[in-house]
């Protein structure tokens, strides 16, 4: 009796179940591989591309300039800043602040007679130029200009006020003049006012009233 011949080895289920378990296990091993090395560069190369800016498809904007003011008119600090010249001449013998004008009781401390304005002037004024009699107060002539700062609504009051009292207001280098003259006991007495951009000029005079005098401290404060 013949021996039956051996099977093969590729023929054994055995066989094909180990060749799977070992493509299996290479196939395991790989994937794991591939998973903890992660792509090329490593770590620094995964910052690298996190923190590279992106490119804007708009230009960030430029700021524009801030914009500037101009400056406004300043009151000067004293008389000498609110003349271009020298008016002593034209003064006639009266000089500028003598010692008895600086006295508050004097009575030619502001540029006006009327209540109501000189209520205004009291907590406005800023600098008070008086030319009068070196020797004391007389009624030969004088002049007092005060250099005052007004709110727009001072301001509009202050040209009503006068208005309404009989001065005569008109429009003039850039900003508002109201004059009053009138004959006293002692010669002429007026008022001549001016008033621009906050600033108001008040003048009273007697007997003295020289051309230019209220042009020239509008040039000197203003300018022009």
């Amino acid at each position: 009796m013949t021996a039956p011949s051996p099977t093969p080895m590729m023929r054994r289920p055995v066989f094909w179940v180990v060749i799977i378990a070992v493509f299996l296990a290479v196939a395991v091993a790989l994937a794991v591989g591939i998973a903890m090395s992660g792509p090329s560069g490593g770590a620094d190369a995964a910052v690298t591309r996190t923190t590279r800016p992106i490119p804007s498809g708009t230009a960030a904007p430029t700021p524009l300039p801030t914009a500037t003011t101009a400056s406004g008119p300043v009151i000067p600090a004293d008389c000498s800043g609110i003349y271009t010249k020298d008016w002593s001449p034209e003064m006639h013998g009266l000089v500028l602040n003598p010692p008895w004008t600086l006295d508050p009781e004097s009575g030619v401390r502001f540029g006006s007679k009327d209540a109501e304005l000189v209520g205004v002037l009291q907590t406005t004024a800023k600098v008070t130029c008086v030319w009068a009699n070196p020797r004391g107060g007389s009624d030969a002539g004088g002049l007092t200009t005060n250099i005052a700062s007004v709110s727009p609504e001072q301001s509009a009051a202050v040209i009503a006020h006068m208005k309404e009292i009989g001065y005569n207001c008109y429009d003039e280098l850039g900003g508002t003049r109201c004059v009053v003259e009138t004959p006293g006991e002692n010669g002429t007495v007026g008022e001549s006012h001016f008033i621009r951009e906050g600033i108001w000029s008040a003048t009273w005079w007697l007997n003295t009233s020289p051309d230019g005098y209220i042009p020239d401290i509008v040039t000197a404060i203003f300018g022009a």
